[in-house]
């Protein structure tokens, strides 16, 4: 079940290249990244591999031609995460120009919610707005195409969940969000206001204090949405450096709104102008083996981002700190020293016409 911490075959709480290179393997012979999983003997024996050809068939896989192993090792996660892009002037307004290019190409059905809001928001169509995608897909050749289709997943998503009438508001608690300012309150996804050693943002998702399955999954996905599209708006940081997520995993799954899951996950793996560096699943109950396995299909290719901590508050709180983050930046609900106000915390936005 944890696959990365499987694939540490030298348990440095990271995911080398050679590791990476053997995860990717298996999740090819199963045929699904979600399913994928490393077994220590297999690191021996029939597993060996050329790794300079396996090199070269991961930079094809994951279309990102100049790849290097610092690239992976780089990260803490094992990822990409740690990938960051000299954003010149001249580079940024190529890499538009390209999005704007291939964005009038795109079959019109595809990207109808982006022409609709092109018609009815152009202001909020702006170069920013198509940066925070090419971004997320780190600007590589042939990325734009990915940075565009994002762009067109995201769209679909906020008419789905705020439908046509709303959706083109301001992402204000007098605008798209007036009508949910009741579930607004309700300590879902949470704004630590906190960044790792990595400068990636944390973000605090409880789904323990909430019974969500009370609550519609759309709203819950506005709700949602605004505290994370609110951060990233505001927050060039997190779009170059991606974020992190601290999950509070539930206790039972009647309290588990699957629906809400899905929704939020198949839009950040699609359509999120952002790059999730790792989502960290924090203090598992007993049925949590069943609830993962779901979580890692709805994740797709990004199940390799999540990672499980159980065990005592204090051994959880030192294996923290092996990622960047000591007790005064995780919340108090995880066992670290933050205190989150989140009725203050939107008290504030509305004061400020957020």
């Amino acid at each position: 079940m944890r696959m990365i911490d499987v694939a540490d075959t030298d348990n440095n709480q990271k995911v080398d290249f050679e590791e990476f290179v053997l995860l990717m393997k298996d999740a090819d012979r199963d045929g699904s990244i979600q399913r994928a999983t490393v077994e220590k003997k297999k690191m021996e024996g029939d597993n060996k591999v050329d790794l300079k050809k396996a090199e070269q068939e991961l930079k094809k896989r994951l279309g990102r031609p100049n790849l290097s192993r610092d690239d992976l090792n780089a990260s803490v996660y094992g990822n990409l995460s740690a990938v960051r892009i000299e954003e010149t002037p001249q580079f940024v307004a190529a890499k538009t120009k390209e999005f704007d290019t291939i964005l009038e190409s795109t079959a019109a059905a595809k990207k109808a919610n982006v022409t609709l809001a092109k018609e009815k928001v152009p202001e909020q169509l702006d170069d920013r707005h198509k940066l925070m995608f090419l971004r997320a897909e780190l600007f590589e050749a042939a990325v734009s195409v990915k940075a565009v289709d994002r762009c067109c997943r995201h769209w679909d998503f906020v008419l789905d969940i705020f439908g046509p009438e709303k959706a083109f508001l301001p992402l204000t608690q007098e605008g798209a969000l007036r009508d949910d300012l009741e579930i607004l309150k309700l300590p879902v996804l949470n704004d630590t206001l906190m960044k790792d050693d990595f400068g990636q943002h944390v973000l605090f998702l409880d789904k323990r204090s909430v019974a969500l399955t009370k609550y519609e999954a759309r709203a819950l996905c506005r709700a949602t949405f605004y505290t994370f599209q609110n951060r990233l708006e505001e927050d060039e940081e997190a779009q170059k450096n991606g974020v992190v997520v601290q999950i509070l995993t539930p206790t039972s799954p009647t309290t588990w709104n699957i629906k809400f899951s899905k929704k939020m996950l198949s839009w950040i793996r699609q359509g999120a102008p952002v790059r999730l560096a790792c989502a960290h699943m924090m203090y598992p109950a007993p049925f949590f083996s069943i609830m993962f396995r779901v979580t890692r299909i709805l994740a797709g290719e990004l199940s390799s981002r999540l990672k499980i901590f159980g065990g005592s508050e204090s051994e959880v709180m030192e294996n923290m700190k092996k990622f960047g983050l000591d007790r005064d930046r995780i919340v108090k609900n995880l066992g670290g020293t933050l205190v989150l106000e989140r009725e203050q915390w939107l008290q504030e936005r509305a004061d400020a016409g957020k």
